[in-house]
């Protein structure tokens, strides 16, 4: 290995490691140690590596593309508060939040752009698999508050809500920066997430569905400009084999299941079982998908999920009874001896269980206590 490549693996190397360090460290201010950082590494893999490479001739074509598909992002998301109503914005521009946020996240969209572009016209697999994680984990210090997991809620937050919608992202830039350079995602990345410091009032969207929408997006944007500016070889559709277009439409259902159910915000969730409460029919590591309550029936037998303490428990319903008006629910798990304490109201009930997954919940029950160990 030549002196060049050398510096090229290491740095690549570099970048990523000092990344996934600071996701673990609890910096107070994400955003602006993060554009320290980016621009200190951008500037640095400048000098360092010099070969660039040639971009395609519809490089203004698809700026101009991504423009309008950004500015009907926009549009589009600000009109869905006539269905879920508007608040005002706690983040309208001011002096203070132009500095410590606006400025910051400028920073860190040009830099990372800029630092993907370089690494990936070296064309080398090992690079821009490096750089592809070092840009997702820059997306995920700068826009989700997270640096710092201590804790298994955080780590949920940052899976369910952050991590999938910056690879699907990614998986994008990465494929305009390497065709086209890094001013268009630059452009489109301005657009769709800066123009929020400066409209007044917002859209009251759930994280789970404007994260839905992050996680879609791209890929309807990769198969559009793919579609309008690509061309068509012959050879190498007869070479593609259709499995190839199945696994992807396959490995998006996937994805998109495992965030709507993480998120728990949609009509189906999950829960990893973390006690032996329920050992028999329902075991520690399995995972419970369950259906969200709203005033289904609910009888003697029935195993729900509700809420104790801002903790979701998984236990089965023993007794049910009208009271002044009110159904109470008895509870209990199937291995305690007892009875939960009190009783259970419709306010307290999350959901009906639907289905058992044994033994799933397992890598995330480890995850939890490596976690809990650390704080």
């Amino acid at each position: 290995m030549n002196k060049d490549k050398k510096v090229l693996y290491l740095t690549s190397l570099l970048i990523f490691a000092v990344l996934l360090l600071s996701l673990f460290l609890p910096i107070k201010d994400s955003k602006i140690s993060t554009a320290c950082l980016m621009t200190v590494i951008a500037i640095a893999t400048r000098l360092l590596i010099r070969k660039r490479t040639s971009f395609s001739i519809n490089k203004r074509e698809v700026i101009l593309l991504v423009a309008v598909i950004g500015v009907l992002f926009v549009i589009l998301t600000h009109m869905s508060g006539i269905s879920f109503g508007y608040y005002r914005n706690p983040y309208f521009i001011t002096t203070k939040l132009l500095l410590t946020t606006v400025l910051p996240i400028g920073a860190i969209i040009v830099t990372t752009e800029l630092l993907r572009s370089t690494l990936l016209a070296q064309k080398k697999g090992l690079v821009s698999l490096l750089v592809f994680l070092s840009c997702v984990l820059a997306e995920i210090l700068s826009f989700s508050n997270l640096a710092g997991i201590t804790s298994f809620n955080k780590f949920m937050d940052l899976v369910g809500l952050t991590l999938f919608p910056a690879i699907s992202s990614n998986i994008f830039y990465h494929y305009v920066s390497r065709r086209y350079g890094a001013v268009p995602n630059i452009v489109f990345r301005m657009i769709t997430t800066l123009y929020v410091y400066f409209i007044p009032v917002l859209p009251a969207m759930s994280d789970a569905i404007s994260s839905m929408i992050k996680l879609i997006l791209p890929i309807v944007m990769m198969a559009l400009v793919a579609a309008l500016f690509e061309r068509k070889k012959k050879i190498a559709l007869k070479k593609k084999h259709p499995l190839s277009t199945i696994g992807v439409v396959l490995s998006t259902a996937v994805i998109v299941a495992v965030a709507m159910l993480v998120s728990c915000q949609f009509r189906f969730g999950a829960i990893v079982i973390a006690t032996e409460s329920m050992t028999g029919e329902i075991n520690k590591g399995d995972v419970i998908i369950y259906e969200s309550y709203e005033d289904q029936e609910i009888q003697e037998g029935q195993v729900i999920v509700f809420r104790k303490d801002k903790k979701r428990i998984v236990h089965r319903v023993v007794k049910i009874e009208q009271m002044r008006g009110e159904t109470r629910y008895y509870t209990k798990g199937d291995a305690n001896n007892a009875n939960d304490l009190g009783y259970r109201t419709d306010a307290d009930i999350i959901g009906l269980t639907d289905l058992k997954i044994a033994y799933a919940g397992y890598p995330t029950l480890w995850l939890r206590e490596l976690l809990s160990g650390r704080s």
